[in-house]
């Protein structure tokens, strides 16, 4: 096991170095003084809260430090660490979210690799390491890279049969992404289908193992059940009525539209703020369901790159170029294009359905609330890994890279009919 780990590590790191370089040359390019902006500096908050022993704790949307339950706990988590040894500097969290966005990398290649073979791998990989609405996710301090490595490490142990680890990064992926419950129910399913009840119900024990303790402490400390308490904000910012009235998303703490007392004074209870907002989302769908649909069609219009002027907002909070984004537009579409075929191309491969599933969940998901690009993240991702497929599916033969014999170790996944190509050990 231990030569195999050395022979897959060896195999892969170039791909790693460069895919950090590609990064750090975004970084040090493009935007080299990005400040944290909304999101971001909520992330920055958190993190540097657990570092001063002050908890998982924010002042926002309140006045003054509270226990909070408003952001998902594993980023924060892991950017206390660079907190207690640098302090306050910007800088090591960046270099975390190079990391993550540099694993996820060379996971996709794994993935694409054991799907299409080699070629497909490392030309998923190379999609993955230069495509620039990934990259741009990639320097800053935001939960997109870690959640797509949480992702991409859960398909590829559930790939491997390894169940209890595949139910254990699944319930770090909901402490990433709480709204990403399809998840458990594919791992389980997929863990149903291949060995039986007793996998599916480890699976799904160990996500709850690590997922649970957070919802408990969120009852202590917060008085809520619940993994967030940020649902019925976006849902007020997208459906309530004073969103209807502008046609566009209104934000529930600073619009005047919330200064009644009522709205004011239920802020300092994020519990009963996060149910207030609900209630004005769901009346405002009760009394204009037709907006919903209005909803859909202009976040499928930013989502897809149709009307990119819808993105400038968010995309500029999310410290994104934009003479850059302009340039780079036109890549978009090709990837997409071609990325759905090569996934097309390989619809019966189990990883691919999987892969698409819990993609198609998140797309839906934002195209009913909030589509700001750097949400769009496991789609790109999708279509990179389908655009390596497509590649070595029409690569000249000269040109492909040579199969190597699979490591006779538990680590490899179980042999499947390939669906592009032959699978390939990651």
């Amino acid at each position: 096991m231990d030569q195999s780990w050395l022979r897959k590590t060896r195999r892969w790191a170039p791909v790693f170095a460069a895919a950090a370089a590609v990064r750090v040359a975004y970084w040090v390019v493009v935007i080299p003084t990005w400040v944290p902006n909304a999101d971001a500096d909520q992330y920055v908050q958190l993190g540097r809260g657990l570092a001063d022993g002050k908890g998982f704790s924010l002042v926002f949307p309140q006045m003054e430090l509270h226990a909070t339950a408003f952001r998902p706990p594993l980023y924060p988590a892991l950017l206390a660490p660079t907190n207690l040894v640098f302090g306050n500097a910007l800088w090591p969290a960046r270099l975390l979210s190079v990391l993550l966005g540099s694993l996820v990398v060379v996971l996709a290649g794994v993935l694409a690799a054991r799907i299409g073979g080699r070629t497909a791998g490392y030309a998923a990989a190379a999609a993955v390491a230069l495509y620039p609405p990934l990259l741009a996710n990639d320097t800053v301090t935001l939960t997109e890279p870690l959640a797509l490595a949480l992702l991409l490490g859960l398909v590829l142990l559930a790939d491997a049969e390894r169940w209890v680890p595949a139910g254990l990064l699944t319930g770090l992926f909901l402490l990433t992404r709480p709204n990403g419950y399809l998840v458990v129910l594919v791992v389980a399913f997929w863990a149903w289908r291949k060995v039986g009840t007793r996998a599916a119900l480890g699976a799904v024990a160990a996500t709850l193992v690590v997922f649970v303790p957070w919802l408990v402490r969120n009852q202590v400390q917060v008085g809520t059940f619940r993994p967030t308490t940020s649902d019925g904000f976006t849902m007020a910012a997208i459906y309530a009525q004073p969103a209807q009235d502008a046609g566009t998303f209104i934000d529930p703490v600073f619009s005047h539209a919330y200064d009644d007392p009522d709205h004011r004074l239920a802020q300092f209870d994020e519990v009963v703020w996060n149910d207030r907002l609900t209630k004005d989302a769901l009346h405002g769908v009760k009394a204009h369901p037709d907006y919903v649909w209005r909803t859909v069609r202009r976040n499928f219009r930013g989502y897809f790159e149709i009307s990119a002027e819808l993105n400038t907002y968010p995309e500029v909070n999310d410290g994104r170029d934009m003479a850059l984004r302009d340039h780079v537009r036109p890549i978009f579409f090709a990837v997409t294009i071609l990325g759905l075929v090569g996934l097309a191309r390989s619809w019966r491969d189990r990883r691919v359905i999987a892969l698409s599933v819990l993609v198609a969940s998140f797309v839906v998901l934002s195209l009913l609330l909030v589509a700001p690009p750097r949400l769009r993240a496991p789609f790109d991702l999708a279509c990179c890994i389908g655009l390596g497929l497509l590649v070595a599916a029409f690569l000249p033969d000269r040109w492909r890279l040579p199969e190597l014999a699979p490591d006779a170790t538990v680590d490899d996944p179980p042999v499947d009919e390939p669906a592009a190509g032959q699978p390939a050990p990651a």
